[in-house]
């Protein structure tokens, strides 16, 4: 449920940028999406078809870029992507690491008309 509430932000964001830019149609909107954020692609697309009715995205097609985790190793600096659930660094096998990647989103670019 938490996808209705994205859903209508990222709504309200492409209505106000296309009112900026005196845009009449949005024709297509990528959104970028970090897998730790646990909001469902399709889930968005679900809202986003009848939220976006007599608006200027009406018909617009959603595209998503899907980020995966990266993390940085505190100990060596290493930035990785981890292939399990065991964050550790797979150079210095550390696991005090953070987060710098997988909890984006944002609007990347519109196509208008």
């Amino acid at each position: 449920m938490h996808e209705y509430g994205i859903t209508e932000s990222l709504l309200s964001i492409v209505e106000q940028k296309a009112g900026e830019a005196g845009v009449e149609k949005v024709e297509t909107i990528r959104i970028v999406i970090g897998v730790l954020t646990g909001f469902a692609p399709e889930s968005i697309q679900f809202y986003f078809e009848p939220m976006s009715q007599n608006t200027v995205a009406e018909g617009a097609k959603l595209e998503f870029e899907e980020l995966p985790v990266r993390l940085r190793c505190r100990a060596c600096g290493t930035v990785f992507e981890p292939e399990s659930r065991t964050w550790a660094c797979p150079d210095c096998n550390s696991s005090e690491v953070d987060i710098s990647g997988g909890r984006e989103l944002y609007i990347k670019e519109m196509e208008v008309s």
